[in-house]
């Protein structure tokens, strides 16, 4: 009897407990995650279980009719199944508050009641890949809510009744409540707002293009916070589509987190800044394109086949010449331009606290040719994911500071303490504050003056790149499959923001960045700062920079050369596609109305 009482007594007063006591259990409320404006974006709404205990009934009639009323059942099929011989029977799911208390004002007894949790997304097919779902049973699955779900989840509370061997309560017996503990409330840095925005870009690029796929991140540059994130395709998280496996997966993957594409000439972007933090080039270096260069015995061409002719390192970046960035690669060598990819992050996982992130793939330094590295300096032979560009970027205009990229600002509890999440930037650096600056300014003649004219905003300044890189399949280039891209940073103050627009295989001869992406990135920026409430502030070159509206003359049957000349006394940038000595066909078509933003494509015969 000792051991009985001493050793086994605490188990078995806990088996006996269970023996003696019936319990439904009562869900814990998911905590909410917000934007940081503390908007909800995904939240927990309570619905109930009603059961009846026959053995409990003592007007089984009269409960009948009630349960037939409140939830409009039919009466002699309710009173048939709540009269059958069972310790408890399932009469009611789903149900709502009012109902419930419509059910219990009666007084009636024998009626019980179990909570239980769903989670809903106020705004549907929204920051999809970003918040991610939860499975039936209220874990989460993908996205924030898999990555924090520990914080997320709350902990389960019970309702106990004393009852005898066959279930039915002692008269007189109490009941005794645990309650649930609501899981810890997420802030984030996400703004609903600017979201709204960037998914109504991504839905025009959509539209206008039939694209693969679209993927915006829109970062704050200064500290990592992800602002806005959008993905096509995407699916309404209050119906996902688990029945379509496939579909499901492809869709809630997050493609800027999880994926990796050549991203050819925003990769300059770094090239630039390692090759001037260094010191092998200066802005004023002159370069030599002749439309190629040969390394290695191979032959590589810049995207402008006839060359750009004698030109500084300054209007290399401006016109994103090809052979200016080979030639950069080359002196910086393999050894010093690794370690730069290294200190931008490039060649690991950025640490975003999101599932799935992989990082980019890289010749092993000690297998690089000089070939390889020719084609690394303009973006080709690398591979990165949005997120990491995106990072590695953002240090080349903030003064060199290397950032995390994050969602999340903070937690709070159920009683509202705030409790911290350092994310804050490192104390690594990438480039000195001088080599930033320079960086700043040459990547703001490239919106002003050349590829990236489309992004460019009156009385705001904005700096950038595009991008337009061939795909490969099998080893080989995909023809007429590109990536079009824009990686666009706001330098007005209040507005921080680094935004990557990728567009992955659009159709037709629009495929260049400059005039797929960079447009839509303009139109993200133009409304960003309004709804930000930032003012433009004019300067007397605002006006000449856009000029007066005029209507778009006719360059089909001209050559070329003829054409250019004609759009450059415009004041316009123009891409060529093709290798023909006549223009056929032009974009925007002839007559259209358009201001010196505009890019115009001239497509030969």
């Amino acid at each position: 009897m000792a051991y009985v009482i001493v050793v086994q007594g605490g188990d078995l007063q806990q088996k006996a407990v269970s023996e003696w006591m019936r319990d439904v259990p009562t869900d814990a409320p998911r905590g909410v995650i917000y934007d940081k404006n503390m908007q909800p974006l995904a939240a927990t709404a309570t619905k109930y279980t009603l059961y009846v205990r026959p053995s409990d009934v003592s007007d089984k009639p009269a409960v009948a009719r009630l349960i037939a009323d409140v939830f409009g059942y039919d009466y002699d099929a309710t009173l048939e199944k709540i009269s059958k011989r069972s310790s408890e029977v399932t009469v009611a799911k789903s149900v709502t508050k009012e109902q419930m208390m419509r059910v219990f004002d009666s007084g009636l007894k024998g009626i019980y009641y179990s909570e239980k949790n769903y989670r809903y997304y106020p705004y549907g097919d929204f920051m999809t890949q970003v918040l991610g779902f939860c499975s039936s049973d209220g874990y989460g699955q993908t996205g924030i809510e898999a990555y924090y779900d520990k914080y997320l989840v709350g902990v389960n509370g019970q309702i106990l009744s004393e009852s005898d061997l066959v279930g039915r309560a002692y008269s007189g017996a109490g009941s005794y409540y645990s309650p649930a503990v609501a899981g810890l409330n997420l802030v984030t840095t996400l703004d609903k707002n600017i979201q709204q925005i960037v998914d109504g870009a991504v839905q025009n690029a959509v539209a206008k293009f039939s694209p693969k796929g679209v993927y915006c991140i829109v970062m704050d540059y200064d500290t990592g916070g992800i602002v806005a994130l959008s993905e096509y395709p995407s699916f309404d998280l209050n119906n996902v589509p688990r029945d379509n496996l496939e579909q499901l997966f492809l869709s809630s993957k997050s493609m800027a987190v999880s994926s990796v594409y050549e991203p050819g000439s925003t990769f300059k972007i770094l090239t630039a800044a390692s090759a001037l933090d260094t010191g092998v080039v200066s802005v004023n270096d002159r370069f030599y394109c002749a439309g190629s260069r040969v390394v290695d015995g191979k032959k590589i061409r810049c995207w402008k086949s006839k060359g750009h002719g004698s030109i500084d390192f300054a209007e290399g970046v401006e016109q994103s010449c090809n052979c200016v960035f080979m030639d950069s690669a080359l002196r910086l060598g393999t050894s010093t331009f690794y370690e730069y990819l290294r200190r931008f992050g490039l060649t690991a996982k950025t640490g975003i606290d999101m599932t799935g992130e992989t990082s980019g793939i890289f010749i092993a330094e000690n297998a690089v040719k000089t070939v390889d590295l020719a084609r690394i300096g303009f973006g080709q032979a690398v591979a990165v994911t949005p997120i990491g560009l995106i990072t590695a970027t953002s240090s080349v205009v903030n003064g060199g500071k290397k950032v995390v990229p994050h969602l999340l600002d903070y937690l709070v509890s159920s009683s509202g303490d705030k409790i911290s999440q350092d994310f804050a930037v490192s104390g690594e650096r990438t480039i000195s504050q001088s080599t930033s600056d320079t960086m700043r300014e040459l990547l703001t003649r490239v919106v002003e003056n050349g590829s990236g004219k489309g992004a460019y905003v009156p009385g705001y300044k904005i700096a950038g790149k595009t991008g337009t890189a061939q795909k490969y399949e099998n080893g080989q280039i995909a023809r007429g499959k590109y990536y079009s891209s824009f990686m666009g940073f706001s330098l007005t103050e209040g507005a921080r923001y680094a935004v990557l627009f990728i567009v992955d295989e659009p159709k037709g001869y629009m495929y260049y960045g400059s005039l797929v992406a960079a447009p839509l990135v303009g139109d993200i920026f133009e409304s960003t700062f309004a709804a930000l409430g930032i003012s433009p502030t004019y300067t007397g070159e605002e006006a000449e920079l856009i000029g007066e509206p005029f209507s778009l003359p006719n360059f089909a049957g001209l050559t070329v050369s003829e054409a250019k000349r004609e759009v450059a006394k415009l004041g316009l940038y123009c891409e060529i596609d093709g290798d023909g000595e006549k223009v056929s066909e032009q974009f925007p078509l002839a007559g259209v109305t358009v201001d010196k933003r505009n890019v115009v494509l001239l497509v030969t015969e």
